[in-house]
């Protein structure tokens, strides 16, 4: 077994982040490119609105803020990706990974002069076919459903040791069905056969949202 590398900074990192967190400052959508200061601010403004889970993101907050590029697949030990949720008809569209043999969402690295939601609505294109538009799930268009930390194995094919993704994942309407340009194993599942911790806490999410909005 090999140790994984750790995002977590051994300091006072929580008071850091509540304190930032009552600045008047905002995160502008569009002043790309996207620093990695710019996307710790995304980040407080997303603990914001899911306060709740601050104690598992905070550490990811110095990484951000060290990061000269936070999307670059270089940079270690992690960096932020982009994935879209698309849900119609209480099902959820998920793809087969070719290289970890599970089922995600649509998603994958963000591109030079993208923002993490333009590389969630590329990549669902790009894997399925599926033309899609944001829904907005908070007052700044840029804050995700959702950001989860998982760990990717090494792979030697691409000679990527292991890393962390920061994932960012944005609620996204259906729009057409087009052709794909990088067609991925994909499959609809109904809501209530999904069970992955992440997605789970996902489709809360959504549930939530659907609430507030009657």
């Amino acid at each position: 077994l090999h140790a994984r590398p750790s995002l977590v900074r051994t300091s006072n990192s929580s008071s850091r982040v509540m304190s930032a967190s009552s600045s008047t400052q905002h995160f502008d959508p569009n002043a790309g490119p996207y620093s990695g200061q710019a996307m710790y601010q995304l980040l407080l403004e997303y603990l914001a609105v899911y306060p709740v889970e601050a104690s598992y993101l905070v550490p990811l907050c110095h990484f951000l803020m060290a990061a000269e590029d936070p999307f670059i697949r270089s940079h270690l030990p992690g960096h932020i990706t982009g994935s879209g949720i698309l849900i119609q008809n209480h099902q959820m569209l998920l793809i087969h990974h070719r290289y970890i043999k599970e089922w995600f969402q649509p998603g994958g690295h963000v591109d030079p002069f993208e923002n993490p939601l333009q590389t969630a609505i590329r990549e669902l294109q790009e894997e399925t076919g599926w033309q899609t538009q944001a829904i907005a799930t908070a007052n700044n268009p840029l804050i995700p459903l959702d950001i989860d930390a998982h760990f990717i194995p090494a792979n030697p094919i691409k000679s990527e040791p292991a890393h962390w993704h920061i994932d960012f994942a944005y609620l996204l309407a259906p729009v057409q069905l087009g052709q794909a340009t990088d067609l991925e194993l994909n499959q609809w599942f109904d809501l209530s056969e999904i069970t992955a911790t992440r997605l789970a806490r996902v489709i809360k999410k959504y549930h939530a949202l659907h609430l507030a909005a009657k």
